[in-house]
């Protein structure tokens, strides 16, 4: 009797797990780096969140970033970024970008914007601009 408890409470947190790993973070705005170069950026200043540790940032380092691993986020956020201007989450992958997105919408952030390809847009576009 036991077991199947145990089982529907394992398959319960499977798809609460898939669920939240598979679905897009409201507020996340993945962005042609193009896009953030333009004249239309005028009036705002654009802060680079790299949640990348610190062995990645000192090989792969992007100009103008800021470097505050996903450990760290939540203890530091609030010191390191002004949650009024917008923030570019550049990050290892896919997860770890949604992940930090969810961080700084719960911190009150609005605008979060991500590379649309990903890693390959940090040697590109913005970042050596």
């Amino acid at each position: 009797m036991w077991w199947i408890l145990i089982a529907v409470l394992a398959a319960g947190g499977a798809a609460w797990w898939f669920v939240r790993e598979f679905s897009p973070v409201n507020g996340l705005t993945f962005v042609n780096p193009e896009e953030l170069r333009g004249p239309e950026r005028k009036g705002y200043e654009l802060q680079m969140l790299d949640v990348r540790d610190s062995v990645d940032y000192m090989k792969y380092h992007v100009p103008g970033s800021i470097n505050i691993s996903m450990g760290r986020l939540p203890f530091v956020h609030q010191t390191q970024l002004a949650s009024e201007e917008p923030v570019l989450i550049l990050a290892e992958n896919y997860r770890q970008t949604k992940r930090a997105a969810r961080m700084l919408k719960r911190y009150g952030f609005m605008r979060i914007y991500a590379p649309q390809n990903g890693k390959e847009a940090l040697g590109c576009g913005i970042c050596c601009q």
